[in-house]
């Protein structure tokens, strides 16, 4: 009965996903299927989903079916598959009905000599059907003329390089003029869309031999108090935890609509190195780990060594290390308030003096428990302005701050700026609270810079700062559009590259990763907040797909484009089998992946891990 009401509550959702990922598969298809039937290859089925067919109809010599299952679709290109030439017969041949001796001849007088056929046909339901496919695919061939009958049969194969290159390249281009056209409609109806990336204070992964899994704190569990204090966010929760290195935490969880309360003692980060109070040797502190980021891998201090001194000053606990470590980033903080580095002297047992370089800002020791917040991204429409300035009035307060024309305002005191309002309202809520110790601070883009701008005054508003920002405009919408769609082409490069450079973790590239019921359930989530939100979620995993594809991986699209044009530049092409053996390869490994990222979507499904607010 739950079930029931659940399905009837939530009805519409459910449609809105039906039709937004059927949308998603059938554009891609729909691309390959019009690039195919433009260069005369023959497209005997065309099928949105798998399993059961619901319904099926003929259009012009192709089957279109829709079927039960709609994670995926297909369109079948005559003898695009090596191995599909032994089975032809399925679905009959031109020469069934013509002889070539009628060549060279024009698409319409083929067309009318087998529609001739038709009278000579026997009373057979399949065969018939089968007459009709060969017919319609010939009526819509190119007009000209052909001269072999091999050009009338339409096989893929038989196509040149270029027009199998422009068939491969169907699918991921309709993805993309898709996409655009539906950025252009929601950026004329709705704005532009903000999307802020934010952390719930859902624990979406537990790492080993951490003090939260040593608390046995798991998966899907929400962090709802530190100490008492109410926990609304992942940062709000990073930032308690932090406050907190070394120091016996209470940890209130909610665990399937149960409170219960942990005692967590989080580690201290120092720099990259880790410590944890129960880690000592005869109480000197060892280090538990090196931080994967930072100087500790380029250190000669490694996991297991035991510091018994920092800068000539002796530390006999873990709690007098972080306490030697607070006083210095304290002083240190003094005398170079911009994050310089300072070098740093342990006296590491059994290897004397060792030297590193750590940033003034990651002396102060940072509580860790071991966990990852569950990240959402949240959707917000931008009607009137973006971030970016758009000029500084000439002697302004803010031309005195050092603002310029060009610059994107991010961040004002740690608060995220996506537009006017959002600026007005920090600028507002901070007014009465600047000083010289406690600044306005505003996180600035300036090309490829990242610049700090501070103020020691109070600021009412943009206008009296002398500030103008962007307006929306359409041509912003478009061009915007255009931006977006090209950072999804290069963010795997951007990925792969963050991920050797320690900007990105594995750990969190694979916990934000999501499958077809992750992508679902994103369209399930914004279903309900307005079709705006709906159009731009289809939109943007439609250019995702499209970008997905491009990537030159075995089975995908730009894998099988980049074999082509090999084989075009060289003048002899791949096997078509080996080509088919290697694409498999890729696929098999696809499917593995996509069984594995289906595995966490479940696993967050059933957690309630949302990914969008």
């Amino acid at each position: 009965m739950a079930v029931i009401t659940w399905l009837c509550d939530h009805f519409l959702s459910i449609i809105a996903v039906c039709i937004a990922f059927g949308f998603i598969i059938a554009i891609h298809e729909l691309g390959h299927f019009i690039m195919a039937r433009r260069v005369g290859i023959r497209c005997p089925r065309f099928a949105i989903g798998f399993g059961p067919r619901l319904f099926a109809f003929e259009f012009r010599g192709t089957e279109f079916s829709i079927c039960l299952l709609p994670l995926g679709g297909y369109v079948m290109m005559l003898g695009e598959d090596p191995d599909s030439d032994d089975k032809q017969d399925e679905y009959n041949m031109v020469s069934a009905y013509v002889s070539e001796d009628m060549l060279p001849a024009s698409r319409d007088d083929v067309a009318a000599a087998i529609a001739a056929k038709e009278s000579e046909l026997p009373e057979d339901a399949e065969e018939k059907k089968k007459f009709r496919s060969v017919l319609g695919h010939v009526r819509y061939l190119p007009d000209k003329v052909y001269q072999t009958m091999r050009q009338l049969e339409g096989n893929f194969n038989d196509a040149s390089i270029p027009a199998r290159m422009a068939v491969i390249l169907g699918g991921v281009t309709m993805n993309f003029i898709s996409a655009l056209i539906l950025f252009w409609i929601i950026g004329a109806c709705y704005g532009l869309v903000d999307l802020s990336p934010k952390s719930m204070p859902i624990v979406m992964k537990v790492f080993d031999n951490s003090p939260a899994a040593a608390a046995g704190v798991a998966y899907g569990d929400e962090i709802t108090a530190i100490n008492g204090s109410p926990i609304v966010s992942g940062s709000a929760m990073i930032k308690a935890v932090g406050e907190c290195p070394g120091v016996p935490t209470k940890v209130t969880l909610k665990r399937g609509g149960d409170l219960q309360d942990v005692e967590i003692v989080p580690n201290a980060l120092i720099g990259s190195l880790v410590f944890h109070p129960s880690s000592t040797d005869k109480n000197l502190p060892k280090v538990v780990e090196i931080s994967a980021f930072g100087d500790g891998g380029e250190s000669k201090i490694k996991a297991g060594d035991v510091i018994t001194a920092v800068n000539g000053n002796k530390v006999a606990s873990v709690p007098a290390l972080i306490e030697q470590f607070r006083e210095l980033a304290q002083s240190e903080s003094a005398k170079n308030p911009q994050p310089e580095k300072t070098a740093v002297t342990f006296s590491v047992q059994g290897k004397g003096e060792v030297k590193m370089d750590i940033p003034v800002g990651y002396l102060q020791p940072v509580g860790k428990i071991g966990i990852m917040p569950a990240q959402v991204t949240e959707f917000k429409f931008i009607k009137h302005t973006i971030n970016e300035v758009q000029s500084v009035a000439e002697g302004s307060v803010a031309a005195k701050l050092g603002f310029q024309a060009g610059d994107e305002v991010h961040f004002v005191n740690g608060a995220r700026v996506a537009d006017i309002d959002s600026l007005n309202e920090v600028l507002l809520a901070t007014k009465d609270s600047i000083s010289a110790e406690h600044p306005l601070v505003f996180d600035i883009a300036r090309g490829q810079e990242h610049v700090v701008i501070k103020s020691e005054e109070g600021l009412s508003d943009t206008i009296g700062m002398g500030l103008t920002l962007r307006p929306i405009t359409m041509g912003l919408v478009i061009t915007r559009s255009f931006t977006l769609i090209g950072r999804l082409i290069i963010s795997p490069v951007i990925i792969i590259q963050q991920l050797v450079t320690k900007m990105l973790s594995p750990a969190l590239v694979k916990a934000s990763m999501s499958g077809p019921l992750g992508i679902m359930q994103m369209i399930f989530e914004l279903s309900d907040q307005g079709l705006g939100k709906l159009l731009y979620i289809t939109a943007l995993i439609n250019a995702a797909v499209g970008a997905f594809n491009v990537i030159p991986f075995p089975a995908l699209d730009g894998a099988r484009f980049c074999v082509l044009f090999f084989g075009w530049v060289r003048g002899r092409e791949v096997d078509p089998r080996k080509e088919a053996m290697v694409h498999n390869i890729g696929l098999f490994i696809l499917l593995g992946l996509v069984l594995l990222v289906t595995f966490m979507d479940v696993q967050r499904i059933f957690a309630g891990v949302p990914l969008t607010k």
